[in-house]
């Protein structure tokens, strides 16, 4: 049960008349005086007998072993020789909780609070019975009596102030949790769990009072200042979170996740000295190399490519044996299109484990990019000889026949792959071979005659349509994604490509619009889907949507040369020359490293033109 914690507040009352043999002095159990200090006021003919006492250790060890079935047999044997405990049947009302059979559990609480109203612990489980059966309303009676018999314990206080949120009543959460620090003054507990709770529900300005007072009561709890400065960066004052995170790490300097935290804010708010030296404390701390991907992955959501790369390769080098730490490593070395570094990366990730297949893939196409396409073609032989269904091997082959100079030959060999195995990935591959050799009627050919066999395969339809976008024919290729969307209207690519191609035309804007954000609905983490909508918005003149979106897809995407031009452009729409320079020679390099990058004809020898056409603005000015 989910929300259903133990319940117990010690062994039985009823059991203390039970001493132990005389012999060497046994250690303290300090809970076991609190039981002894609760049952003081029990009457002395509620003592159990030795065999119920017996059951119930019995009980107890079911319990903590999980198996709830045979904790109620012993509880019920206990109570045989013990009929009417309260404290028995308020166990044995758990162990039916736990089991989820909550009608039986609640049944024994009944019966026992008509003959004992007053036992606290059976008002306070069938207060939280009923709440786990999402009865609110009766489940609050039952815990406001359990307060009302013990208003100095916790418990009732916190599940009260938990079913008032679920109600979504998160004042009267804090009037419970206000009245619990009344019953017990200082009391930070209250405080910080409902505040972590109301934090949760991204409450902050609630969350931030309740939390402000658990601090109050106690400074020196990390977990309060952690739950602070989460409420801080919510709510973005970046200044007061960095506060919150020195007082948690001030109290446990070595906290792992809260360095973390603190790291990734530095970077986030533009200090990167300041997380440098939280991501190097973390690190010299622990060996755990996912503390080495998480740094290196905080790095990359702020577009930190070679600082994450030295992350991740300091690991490596320190005998950090990760496949993760090896396959990131190579990842990233590809982003930053050093592609001997990203191979040799990728060939540390061992065989049989789940990253294997993938990184092997991406080796041969680093190793091609690096000019080493014999060993590209050897590994990918290897590869398809040892999983010959795997179609993205035989696309992966071709390419690297392609860009060492044998475009031919990755022809006939996807014909023949074709052959062999007919499938809509082999006649795409295929396809957009021949368009990459200017064989556009070629591929279009290909292409429909592989739809007259499938005409609903939405993978030939939209490449058909591609290829007509790309042999210049707008209306053919608009219709063609139009009738993909007939097969599936959700295809977020199709909506992303009429979009874009809209746009482009400057036609049916608000339609290109609409379009675009479905797609992202779809698909939020694309980067080509927000570059889409960035665009149009550059194409309306709305420069600055256009630079913060743009931003947001150059994140996500950094190693795309059109979505960083893209960039640049809008950066000149706001007048920011320089940002304009950088986003241009940063597309500029990608597109030098790797030509076959280039989406449009001509694209470098644009953004050539762009840079000097900035260049000369800015000694003009």
């Amino acid at each position: 049960m989910k929300r259903l914690a133990p319940v117990f507040f010690g062994v039985a009352a009823l059991f203390v008349g039970c001493a132990a043999s005389p012999g060497k002095r046994p250690r303290v159990d300090e809970s076991a005086m609190r039981e002894a200090m609760i049952s003081s006021n029990a009457p002395e003919d509620a003592y159990a007998s030795s065999a119920s006492y017996a059951h119930y250790l019995r009980s107890r060890v079911a319990h903590f072993a999980g198996d709830h079935r045979r904790a109620v047999d012993e509880l019920r044997l206990a109570l045989a020789t013990d009929d009417g405990n309260p404290f028995l049947i308020t166990a044995l009302a758990e162990e039916y909780a736990r089991l989820a059979d909550l009608d039986h559990a609640e049944r024994e609480l009944k019966h026992l609070l008509e003959r004992h109203p007053n036992y606290q612990p059976a008002q306070l489980l069938m207060g939280r019975i009923l709440f786990e059966a999402q009865r609110l309303t009766p489940a609050a009676v039952y815990l406001k009596r359990a307060i009302q018999l013990k208003p100095k314990e916790p418990e009732a206080y916190l599940v009260l102030a938990q079913l008032h949120l679920e109600l979504e009543a998160p004042d009267e959460a804090v009037k419970t949790i206000e009245a619990f620090g009344a019953a017990v003054p200082g009391e930070p507990m209250g405080y910080k769990r409902l505040g972590l709770a109301l934090t949760e529900r991204s409450d902050f300005a609630r969350a931030e009072k309740v939390l402000l007072k658990a601090a109050e009561r106690d400074r020196e709890d990390a977990e309060t200042w952690v739950a602070l400065a989460q409420v801080y960066e919510a709510t973005e004052r970046a200044p007061k979170a960095e506060d919150a995170y020195d007082k948690a790490l001030q109290i446990d300097p070595d906290n792992r996740e809260v360095l973390l935290a603190a790291g990734r804010l530095g970077l986030s708010s533009g200090s990167p000295v300041r997380a440098r030296a939280y991501f190097d404390r973390l690190l010299a701390l622990s060996d755990d190399p996912e503390f080495a991907v998480k740094v290196a992955f905080s790095y990359l959501a702020t577009r930190q490519l070679p600082a994450a790369a030295e992350v991740l390769d300091s690991a490596r080098n320190a005998g950090l044996h990760e496949p993760r730490l090896s396959f990131y490593a190579g990842l990233v070395h590809e982003k930053l299109y050093r592609y001997a570094q990203a191979a040799q990366a990728y060939a540390e990730v061992p065989r049989g484990t789940e990253l294997f297949e993938e990184a092997r893939l991406h080796r041969a196409n680093a190793l091609s990019l690096a000019g080493q396409h014999g060993r590209a073609l050897e590994l990918l032989k290897h590869a398809l000889n040892e999983s010959p269904s795997s179609l993205v091997l035989y696309s992966a082959y071709a390419r690297v026949l392609e860009r060492s100079g044998s475009p031919r030959d990755a022809e006939h060999f996807l014909a023949k792959a074709i052959r062999e195995r007919p499938s809509p990935e082999l006649f795409e591959a295929l396809a957009t071979t021949y368009e990459r050799e200017g064989k556009l009627t070629e591929a279009i050919a290909l292409l429909s005659g592989a739809l007259a066999k499938s005409p609903k395969d939405e993978v030939l339809l939209y490449t058909l349509g591609a290829a007509y976008e790309r042999k210049g024919d707008f209306e053919k290729s608009l219709a063609q994604m139009r009738l993909l969307l007939q097969v599936n209207p959700d295809n977020a690519a199709a909506l992303n490509f009429i979009g874009y191609s809209l746009t482009e035309k400057g036609r049916d804007l608000e339609e290109a619009e609409q379009l675009v954000k479905r797609a992202l609905e779809l698909r939020p983490d694309s980067g080509a889907f927000l570059d889409s909508l960035g665009w149009l918005y550059y194409r309306r003149g709305e420069y600055q949507r256009a630079v913060d979106t743009l931003e947001r897809a150059t994140a996500l995407d950094p190693g795309e040369p059109l979505i960083v031009e893209h960039l640049g452009d809008a950066y000149r729409g706001i007048a920011k020359r320089m940002q304009a320079v950088e986003a241009y020679r940063r597309a500029l390099e990608a597109l030098r490293a790797v030509p076959e990058l280039q989406e449009v004809k001509g694209q470098k020898q644009g953004l050539e033109r762009k840079l000097k056409m900035l260049s000369t603005e800015t000694a003009d000015r």
